[in-house]
Parts: structure tokens; C-alpha cells; sequence
């Protein structure tokens, strides 16, 4: 169980003082609502499912990127949000390999492209330099940060949805919000910030952007074409999910492109959008996500 958040302070350079902490948490969503959980239809929860598929092996990759430079970080409270940081992580691929474990038993293909990306992962970790594992997780940080940001400032999207689904979803928007900028700090107090720091900073986001982004299509199109839900939906499940992603309604990916765009500023720091606002709710949810656990068992 989860103490209470303490109230977010600030520092002299005006960003948040907020120091991550390991929540123990599991969410046991049912099996049965696997291909409708989201309130927005089939083609929306194979979506969300989609995504899923990439947080057990892209968690051990993030992991293992900055536990090969703690040891080298020379701040003992970044050293301490670092060991945090990995705990969560953790947990994070631990509940989205149940999850995951769902979709496969459900008739979806999710065993197969999990396959592929701890596959894929190992290849890039294996063939390049030590420093690049940790310049592409800062950049998929920046991602799973913006994207759990989207989730929070816009849950009328997700008001109405099965919710163990929700809460997990919102948990892990919640602690990616936390956690934000401890591996960018690592990478920043390990590797640095000058000139060729930034080019390999700058780099690892056009290649995790120009390979992720078109991931997260093609898994999509598989889990919407395995699921029965989808079929039954049509056309017009594809329309809605562009809508909510792209669109006016709310656009939530289109309306993350400035903050995307900002990564690339040379002086850029994860904080620089002060969203702490919202770790506020997490006591509420760690409380509300205990209860349902204990009724399950």
C-alpha cells in the first residue's frame, strides 16, 4: 500500500520536486471484456491492447538502460528516484504481461508480436553503442509521457469503461507522469549535455518516432483484424479511433505534436511541461485499485 503523496514542492529552477515510489499494485481485469473494455467501442480497446503488447519487453529494455549507469550517477537522490524508477518499470511489465496473457487466451495475436518486439530489442541492444539503449528509452519516456498526460487531461475518453482497464491504464499514465524525467536526468548527469550528447539525444527520438509509430499501426490492424468485435463494428470504428487520435474529438495525439516537437529544443528538460498537477489523484486510484484487488480474492 502506497503512503500518501506528499504535497509537490518546487525547486529554485522551478521544476517539481517529485520523487517516484513503487506502488505493488495488481489490477486482474476480466478476461471476458477483453476485446470491448473501452468505452469508445472494439476498434479503441484493440488500440489500447496494441500498445500494451510493447510495455513487458520495452519496460526491461528501459530497466536495464539505466540500471547500466547507476552505479556511475553521482547524485544519491537521482541514484535513489533511478531504483524507483526501475521498481515501477517492473511492476508496469509485470501487469502488462497479465494483461497481455489475456489477449493471447482471447483468440488475439498478442503472444506473437510480443515475441517480435523482445526480438527486435534485443537485436538494437545487441548492435549498438552502450549509450544508444538509454538515449532511445529517454525518448520512449518522452512518448509514454505524453501519452499518460493525454489520458489524464482528456478522461472523458475513457469515462465509462470497464474499470479494472481503466484504473490500470490511468496508473500507469499516472507514474510515467511521476518518473518522467529520471532516466532524461540520468543520461544527462552520465552522458552529458553538450553537442554530441544532444545529437545522439536528438537521433534516438527520430528513431524510436520513425520505428515505434508505425509498430503501433501494424499491431494495431492485427488485433482489430483477429478481433470479432472489430468486424462487427466496421468501418466506422477505424473512423472513430483517427478521430479521437487525430481529429477534432479530442485529437489527443495531434495535440501532443508541439510537446513532442519540444524534445528536440537543446535546453529541453521532461519538466519543462509541469503537468504535477495530476499525481494528485494517485492516493485516491492506489486505494479505489487495493479494494477491487481484495474482492477478488
Amino acid at each position: 500500500m502506497a503512503t500518501a503523496l506528499e504535497p509537490i514542492e518546487h525547486t529554485d529552477d522551478g521544476k517539481p520536486d517529485v520523487v517516484p515510489e513503487r506502488r505493488d499494485l495488481h489490477f486482474l481485469p476480466p478476461e471476458d471484456r477483453i476485446h470491448d473494455w473501452h468505452v469508445l467501442g472494439a476498434h479503441m480497446t484493440q488500440f489500447m491492447n496494441a500498445l500494451s503488447l510493447f510495455f513487458p519487453a520495452g519496460e526491461r529494455m528501459f530497466i536495464d538502460a539505466v540500471r547500466d549507469y547507476r552505479e556511475e550517477i553521482p547524485d544519491p537522490d537521482l541514484k535513489k528516484a533511478a531504483t524507483a524508477f526501475i521498481g515501477q518499470e517492473a511492476i508496469h511489465s509485470r501487469e502488462h504481461k497479465e494483461y497481455n496473457d489475456l489477449m493471447e487466451r482471447q483468440g488475439l495475436p498478442a503472444a506473437q508480436l510480443d515475441a517480435f518486439v523482445w526480438s527486435f530489442l534485443d537485436f538494437i541492444k545487441k548492435r549498438t553503442p552502450r549509450s544508444f539503449p538509454l538515449s532511445a528509452t529517454i525518448a520512449l519516456e518522452h512518448f509514454t509521457a505524453l501519452m499518460g498526460n493525454s489520458i489524464l487531461d482528456y478522461p472523458e475518453t475513457m469515462e465509462g469503461s470497464q474499470e479494472d482497464y481503466k484504473r490500470m491504464w490511468q496508473w500507469h499514465a499516472l507514474e510515467e507522469i511521476e518518473h518522467k524525467s529520471v532516466a532524461f536526468d540520468v543520461y544527462d548527469r552520465c552522458i552529458g549535455r553538450g553537442p554530441r550528447a544532444y545529437a545522439e539525444r536528438a537521433t534516438g527520438m527520430v528513431v524510436a518516432t520513425a520505428i515505434f509509430w508505425p509498430l503501433v499501426a501494424y499491431f494495431y490492424y492485427r488485433m482489430s483484424r483477429a478481433s470479432v468485435e472489430c468486424r462487427k463494428e466496421g468501418w466506422r470504428g477505424h473512423l472513430k479511433v483517427f478521430n479521437t487520435l487525430f481529429g477534432s474529438s479530442p485529437g489527443v495525439l495531434r495535440r501532443q505534436i508541439p510537446e513532442w516537437a519540444a524534445y528536440f529544443r537543446y535546453g529541453f528538460h521532461p519538466w519543462q511541461q509541469n503537468n504535477s498537477h495530476h499525481l494528485k489523484l494517485i492516493d485516491d486510484l492506489v486505494e479505489k485499485t487495493d479494494a477491487a484487488y481484495a474482492t477478488k480474492h
